[in-house]
């Protein structure tokens, strides 16, 4: 693919603008284009609700849908199915402690009716590179020293977005979840941007709002504050 003139708003280039999502995205929500990954659109994209959502040819393609999940921190939803996982104390949550092997772990989950996943080789190295500038943490699981479960994300400002989970034990990705949310609202995070909805989300007590209420929340819980920098966490038990 040459890079041509995208009508679509292309990013990341010299004197590049954010977008508005109000006006600049299609119907399902595709709203940019860009070659490259760079913590730096993040920073900036993230802010406004636009995440990129795969890459496809080397274009990486930036979405900001009409409906947004998101799950605030203090309402996380333990189902009963979820209790004995946590009062029998089998299993270990940790934070920040091996984010290179949990990344390794979601990209090999398959992506629904495409070939292969979205975090392809661009997005797990930027994702690596924003992990050392401590933007992006993961949350994980362990059955002894066996890593079952985790989850990852970025943080933007005071919240929470939520990238991809994995699990290798029934239930271990909801378990990271639970410590996720429980964690980020011990450190001032008062919600999650889970980006598009999922039964699994809606089963951990998400929310799914429209586009303009999800962009009030993210101005004020995002761009008023300066990012909550969140430290390793040693493997301890739920709840936290």
């Amino acid at each position: 693919m040459g890079r041509s003139i995208n009508p679509l708003h292309f990013i990341g280039q010299d004197g590049w603008t954010v977008p508005d999502p109000d006006t600049a995205a299609n119907s399902e929500g595709l709203i940019a284009l860009s070659w490259d990954l760079a913590p730096e659109l993040y920073d900036r994209c993230y802010h406004k609700g636009i995440f990129p959502w795969f890459e496809q040819e080397g274009v990486v393609f930036w979405f900001s849908p009409e409906v947004r999940s998101i799950t605030p921190t203090a309402e996380v939803k333990v189902a009963k199915s979820m209790r004995p996982y946590l009062n029998k104390k089998h299993w270990r949550f940790s934070v920040n402690t091996v984010f290179e092997k949990v990344i390794e772990k979601c990209s090999e989950v398959p992506r629904p009716g495409q070939a292969g996943t979205w975090i392809s080789e661009k997005f797990q190295t930027n994702f690596l590179h924003m992990h050392q500038l401590g933007m992006a943490h993961s949350f994980e699981v362990w059955e002894d020293d066996e890593l079952i479960g985790g989850t990852f994300g970025v943080m933007t400002g005071g919240v929470f977005v939520g990238e991809s989970m994995f699990h290798t034990r029934t239930n271990a990705s909801k378990f990271a979840y639970i410590g996720m949310c429980q964690h980020l609202s011990r450190n001032g995070v008062e919600f999650v941007d889970n980006q598009l909805p999922t039964e699994h989300l809606d089963s951990l007590g998400a929310w799914n709002i429209e586009r303009d209420e999800f962009l009030e929340l993210l101005e004020v819980h995002s761009e008023s504050r300066e990012r909550v920098i969140l430290e390793a966490l040693p493997r301890t038990t739920l709840p936290l």
